[in-house]
């Protein structure tokens, strides 16, 4: 299956919801968390109408290029995030959010709030925690109050804390090296490990990093070099030609599966 909202043999409605997207200036992803993250329904929607096909920073490039591109993709535009599961410890959601922002950000919305919802397993045991009612009311709000507001102008009203990345907020890190460097696992801002006097520590972040995919410095900077290794490797390509076809033609035993039959009769009618 074709990714984009190009049309192919097997009927969906991703066009339908690409269009409902494009035309919003508010987006409200609310998710049940299955093994720690949304579920790939959501993912595979995703997957197929959003990253390359709704990025900003390309309509920028292709803007600064004064070629015609679609105008709805650099309007102002907001986001909040519910995720909700029946677990009550924080280890269960920890790639939720995270997973979240990816789907969202290559068309430059900002994240105005975002918040989990543990202990609701049941359908409707959401009501037995009015105050989880109440916070996703106060998290409509928030939406609200910044709709139509660009990027830069919009605020962050949700949950965060002097450590959070100052792009995605949120405490996700890794470690980059000896020299306590560290990046942001959600969104790849980069920053300094410091650890205080008193043996507490401390992320400092880099301010507007540019190796962070929710700053347009740093799209752009991400735009311009896959496309300068694009072109670079398709120079490449016919040095492999010969090893890649010994490949493509090499026969690997597979287990058939029942579909298979189906998705081929859909391929030729």
């Amino acid at each position: 299956m074709k990714a984009g909202n190009d049309h192919d043999s097997v009927p969906d409605d991703r066009e339908a919801v690409l269009t409902a997207i494009l035309d919003a200036d508010a987006i409200i992803i609310s998710t049940p968390t299955y093994s720690h993250q949304p579920p790939g329904v959501i993912k595979a929607l995703f997957n197929r109408i959003g990253g390359p096909y709704v990025d900003a920073s390309f309509a920028e490039l292709v803007r600064q290029g004064q070629a015609a591109g679609d105008p709805r993709l650099q309007k102002p535009r907001v986001a909040g995030f519910i995720a909700i599961g029946g677990s009550r410890t924080p280890d269960q959601f920890t790639m939720a959010l995270p997973s979240l922002h990816v789907l969202v950000y290559p068309m430059h919305a900002k994240v105005v709030d975002q918040f989990i919802g543990k202990g609701v397993a049941a359908r409707g045991s959401v009501l037995l925690q009015p105050e989880l009612m109440e916070r996703a009311r106060q998290l409509g709000r928030h939406i609200v109050s910044q709709m139509g507001k660009h990027f830069d102008d919009a605020q962050y009203l949700g949950p965060k804390d002097e450590s959070s990345c100052p792009n995605c907020h949120l405490n996700k890190i890794e470690l980059l090296g000896k020299d306590k460097s560290i990046g942001c696992i959600t969104c790849g801002a980069r920053g300094k490990l410091v650890i205080l006097p008193n043996q507490e520590i401390r992320f400092d972040w880099e301010d507007n990093s540019i190796w962070s995919c929710i700053t347009m410095e740093g799209k752009l900077k991400h735009s311009k070099e896959i496309g300068a290794w694009g072109m670079e490797e398709q120079q490449k390509l016919k040095s492999i030609e010969k090893e890649k076809q010994s490949w493509l033609d090499l026969h690997a035993p597979k287990v058939p599966l029942p579909s298979e039959s189906t998705w081929s009769k859909l391929d030729s009618s």
